[in-house]
């Protein structure tokens, strides 16, 4: 990739997860995991996170619901999570991400990642609706 690449998914990356997130992410994978963590800084946000047609919402419900119907992601799903609502995301928009799969993915992998939002929000102290139709 070239170097713009690499900065615009820099400043992407950081602008969806947080200040020196790019940073964190890169030490975290340093080693025999630094490859894929360039790769993915440089390609998923230098070019697909920063391409025109979606914000960065639409892109997080986008992500959190491509998450729910794979399953088995919940380290994943819940980085999305946190940065839907880092984007602007309410709780209350995410449950209902996870409820519209349901009818794809099924009530187990629904179920699944409910509960992971549940922690999310749990360790954001942020409020949820009651999960009452309406």
């Amino acid at each position: 990739m070239d170097g713009s690449g690499s900065q615009r998914g820099r400043h992407r990356y950081d602008e969806v997860y947080g200040e020196g997130a790019a940073d964190r992410l890169l030490a975290a994978l340093s080693g025999p995991g630094a490859d894929l963590g360039r790769y993915g800084i440089d390609f998923n946000f230098g070019e697909i996170y920063s391409r025109p047609g979606l914000d960065l919402r639409q892109r997080q419900i986008a992500s959190i619901a491509a998450l729910v119907g794979m399953g088995d992601c919940a380290p994943q799903l819940k980085g999305h999570i946190n940065a839907g609502l880092n984007v602007g995301l309410t709780p209350e928009e995410i449950v209902e991400v996870i409820i519209h799969c349901v009818q794809y993915a099924g009530f187990p992998r629904a179920i699944n990642a409910v509960n992971v939002a549940k922690g999310v929000f749990a360790d954001r102290a942020v409020a949820a609706g009651d999960g009452k139709d309406g």
